[in-house]
């Protein structure tokens, strides 16, 4: 995203001010009786980014009370789709086998697999302890079936791996599933803690499930196009990992017969080949035109449903993904 917090009106001041109380929150929490966990603890440091997830979460909630103050069941709740994220994050770093996360070292490659896999799984205990201090039944259902969704999600594409055939319907729900879930979920809950009614939560759902699918795609276009000292982490790793993208199954769908050619780019690493193949084809022009439909979408869908200053900085968040 180009842009994602607008400093320069009083809602971005808003939520740099609260996604600082919100990191506090989280680290907070996260102290252990045992040193040891608090070290592993702290190496995650590098791995915070935007806070995407908190930022709508907070923002969904305001947009529904843009006069009170923000109580802390918000704080907390934001606290925990960050905890959530956090856990992904390390265990995506250990499937791929990253060296790198926003430029810095990640965990599995400073401790280990073993030290990241059981930090992500401390995360991922640590965010339904937090989330219990809410006392709201109702939310530890929402996050407990995206959280399940999500990992499903990862084993569906694990097991989709150098698979030729696999479509964009199958694709849009690996991606729904693992990605977009828990940024709906984060603005559903927003909703939730904001008291909307049952038509302001779906839209505010639906919001998020089009910019996390924008998201992905985004992702994924990077991750084949740009250079690793422009992302923060290593790129090609989906080409090197199997992983069938949109660019890739557009082209296979309209050039069945070029099969064996895209199977061997995948299975030798050639990312440059690839490319240059899928750019000639137009494959990933499909893609980017994909992701900027997808933010009309989200931004059309909100902004018909709410007005306000939280509103426009969603929007401006989201149309950060639009691609050229």
């Amino acid at each position: 995203m180009r842009s994602l917090i607008d400093i320069s009106t009083p809602v971005g001041v808003w939520l740099t001010e609260e996604l600082s109380l919100v990191s506090d929150v989280l680290f907070e929490h996260l102290i252990n009786k045992h040193p040891d966990v608090n070290t592993l603890c702290h190496e995650l440091a590098t791995y915070k980014g935007k806070m995407l997830r908190p930022s709508l979460l907070l923002l969904s909630w305001r947009v529904l009370n843009p006069d009170t103050e923000t109580p802390q069941s918000v704080r907390v709740a934001a606290g925990v789709v960050e905890l959530i994220h956090l856990a992904t994050l390390v265990h995506d770093d250990v499937l791929d086998e990253a060296d790198l996360r926003r430029g810095a070292r990640t965990i599995n490659s400073l401790r280990g697999n073993e030290a990241a896999v059981m930090l992500g799984d401390y995360l991922l205990s640590s965010a339904f302890l937090l989330c219990s201090t809410i006392k709201n039944p109702d939310l530890n259902l929402l996050l407990g079936g995206v959280t399940n969704t999500l990992c499903a999600g990862e084993v569906v594409q694990l097991s989709n791996r150098n698979n030729m055939d696999l479509t964009q319907e199958q694709y849009f729900q690996i991606i729904r599933d693992k990605t977009a879930s828990l940024i709906a979920a984060s603005c559903e809950m927003g909703g939730v803690l904001g008291g909307g009614g049952e038509v302001q939560i779906r839209v505010l759902r639906e919001f998020g499930e089009k910019a996390g699918t924008a998201f992905q795609i985004k992702d994924d276009l990077l991750d084949l196009l740009e250079e690793e000292s422009l992302v923060g982490k290593p790129v090609g790793r989906d080409v090197e990992k199997g992983k069938l993208t949109l660019p890739v199954i557009v082209f296979l769908q309209e050039n069945p017969d070029k099969k064996s050619v895209l199977l061997d780019a995948m299975v030798y690493g050639n990312t440059k080949t690839l490319r240059e193949i899928l750019h000639g084809a137009g494959s990933v022009q499909v893609a980017i035109e994909c992701v900027n439909e997808l933010v009309t979408s989200a931004v059309g869908g909100v902004v018909g449903e709410f007005e306000g200053p939280a509103v426009a900085q969603m929007c401006v968040m989201v149309e950060g993904l639009h691609t050229d």
